[in-house]
């Protein structure tokens, strides 16, 4: 009977201690734009207010360059993790336009103010109930001017990111975190991101293709190779493999149609042309007709280029 006792403590105790372990873990949050927060930043950004600081996900975690730090865009912030620590990236100071560019803000509030260590400038009322609920000081990191006016709206920048009073709102919203995380990707990061992520689409489910077409030689001359090169493209960058292209080279009343292929996974055909036919000093135009899998044609392109020899 000791036995079983001891036993069945044993068990109890080894019980509690897993369900312990299993209420530390941390889900991965997925934001409204269906993009999950990566396991990296999860733990970080349900401790710092979630969506309500940093909107939801608008890429998902990678590198911009081999050695550089993860990074995870969101609506308001990026954030970086450097296999130790996660940091926000300093998108306060990459908007900043700088203090002698700003008009002040006539500041009304609660009379709350603080000025930290470090900084010239005082976080005042609501401004600062939002910092100070959000742990501002390693979050958005200084202020780097006081509140002013940016065409009717009242403001804040922070070395991490701007802070905006929105009157219009209920009382409990009307501090907002301002989208610096999308504005910085737009300008910054788009094509770099573009690059990591676009994987190719297949042409059957396309109904129109881009295509970028260019020659080696836009003026021929004897002796020279003419090479053609062609990307296809969905509207919003991804490569589309499989699309079938025809060109037809036109000169004075002859035309010459040219089976290139099929665009390989990063959308592209180059081509050596034999142009041993055409005669020296003609304009001579090209054709692009791009299909489909099933044969429907989904898009055009037209180019040209002169022989001189």
């Amino acid at each position: 009977m000791k036995f079983n006792i001891q036993h069945s403590t044993f068990i109890l105790l080894f019980l509690l201690l897993v369900g312990c372990a299993g209420s530390t873990a941390v889900s991965t949050p997925i934001t409204n734009t269906g993009i999950p927060v990566a396991e990296e930043f999860a733990v970080y950004y349900q401790a710092n207010g979630g969506p309500r600081v940093f909107g939801s996900a608008i890429t998902e975690a990678f590198r911009p360059e081999a050695d550089s730090p993860v990074v995870q865009y969101f609506q308001t912030m990026r954030l970086e993790f450097d296999q130790q620590q996660v940091t926000p990236f300093p998108l306060g100071e990459w908007a900043f336009p700088g203090i002698d560019h700003v008009e002040l803000a006539a500041v009304t509030g609660n009379g709350r103010s603080r000025t930290l260590p470090g900084s010239d400038y005082p976080i005042q009322d609501e401004f600062l109930t939002f910092y100070e609920t959000h742990n501002g000081e390693q979050l958005f990191g200084l202020p780097l001017s006081p509140q002013v006016d940016e065409g009717g709206l009242r403001v804040q920048y922070f070395q991490n990111a701007r802070l905006e009073w929105r009157p219009e709102l209920p009382v409990a919203q009307r501090v907002q975190v301002s989208i610096l995380g999308q504005a910085h990707f737009d300008a910054e990061m788009v094509f770099v991101y573009r690059r990591e992520f676009a994987r190719p689409v297949s042409s059957a489910g396309v109904s129109n293709v881009d295509l970028t077409a260019a020659v080696k030689y836009p003026v021929l001359y004897a002796g020279d190779e003419q090479v053609l090169y062609v990307t296809a493209q969905t509207a919003d960058g991804r490569s589309i493999s499989d699309i079938h292209l025809i060109a037809t080279l036109t000169y004075s009343d002859q035309s010459i149609p040219i089976d290139l292929g099929v665009s390989d996974e990063s959308g592209q055909v180059h081509v050596v042309l034999d142009l041993s036919s055409i005669p020296a000093g003609e304009d001579v135009q090209i054709r692009l007709a791009a299909s489909r899998s099933d044969g429907q044609v989904v898009g055009s392109k037209t180019l040209g280029f002169r022989t001189w020899w």
